[in-house]
């Protein structure tokens, strides 16, 4: 219950007189009313306040965490068994008698992929015989001119053919040694891509030789046996640079011997620059004036 104390009960406001209005002396004792007691949460409704004190001041006991309130649910939803995969289960093994323990299932081993190599068929025979045909052909060539066989003039026979070069005397014996080195080279199947570039550019002088003695100019069909054997020469050095020496000779397991790449073309291409300036400057005329 709520007890109301009125000190110095006033008049309702609407029936005081002006005078009364201003009058100040009874400010001390206003007209309102002193509530006490906890009537006043209770009519309210509200709950009356508290004192909240730290928490080390809590019976200086230690803090226990409170559970907090679940509250249960009752569900009316249906179970739905749901298929699960079956747990792995470790493979066992099972003990060998000689000791070793073998697994009792045994692993799909990846299966190699073997890449079969291209059916050559007698491709590295017909390169075996070419590149015996020109290696035969340039060492018999040089060994007659070394040692006069076969009617061969020798050294002073190629002296006298470039007889009209300011180093003939040095190029009678420069050519035929470059012959006899590209031969043996080329007959063993040794370092081809090299051998070929060394008889590119012997050929090819000779060629360019016997294209500045003939009178025939570029008419094939008139042109001499001693011109069209360093032509022909000169065509099968350039074969055998771009088809590689193949699989019969020292250089078998080498890449070129089955599949020539870029190496032919820059060893072709030095061949014929060597050959031009081999003619140039042991002749002294410009190839390409």
């Amino acid at each position: 219950m709520v007890s109301h104390t009125f000190v110095g009960m006033a008049n309702n406001p609407r029936d005081l007189t002006p005078n009364e209005q201003n009058d100040l002396t009874n400010l001390d004792s206003p007209d309102v009313p002193d509530y006490t007691g906890d009537g006043l949460y209770t009519r309210t409704g509200k709950a009356a306040p508290t004192e909240i004190f730290p928490r080390g001041e809590q019976n200086n006991g230690p803090l226990i965490p409170q559970t907090p309130e679940t509250t249960s649910f009752d569900s009316t939803n249906e179970t739905v068994a749901v298929d699960r995969d079956p747990a792995y289960a470790a493979p066992a093994y099972t003990a060998d008698t000689t000791g070793a323990a073998d697994p009792a299932y045994a692993e799909t081993a990846e299966p190699v992929v073997v890449e079969d190599e291209t059916r050559r068929g007698t491709t590295d025979l017909g390169l075996l015989l070419q590149r015996l045909a020109l290696g035969a052909m340039l060492i018999i060539h040089s060994v007659g001119t070394f040692f006069r066989l076969g009617g061969n003039e020798g050294i002073s026979g190629l002296e006298a053919a470039y007889a009209d070069y300011p180093y003939g005397n040095g190029l009678a014996v420069v050519v035929p040694t470059l012959e006899l080195a590209a031969g043996v080279f080329l007959v063993l199947g040794l370092l081809t891509p090299v051998a070929a570039l060394v008889a590119i550019a012997v050929t090819g002088f000779m060629a360019l030789h016997a294209f500045h003695t003939q009178t025939e100019g570029f008419d094939v069909f008139a042109w001499t046996p001693e011109t069209w054997a360093p032509v022909l020469l000169l065509g099968a050095s350039l074969v055998v640079q771009f088809a590689g020496p193949g699989r019969y000779g020292i250089d078998a397991s080498r890449g070129w011997a089955k599949r020539p790449l870029v190496s032919s073309w820059i060893c072709a291409l030095l061949g014929l620059a060597a050959a031009g300036l081999i003619w140039w400057f042991g002749t002294g005329i410009n190839p390409v004036a």
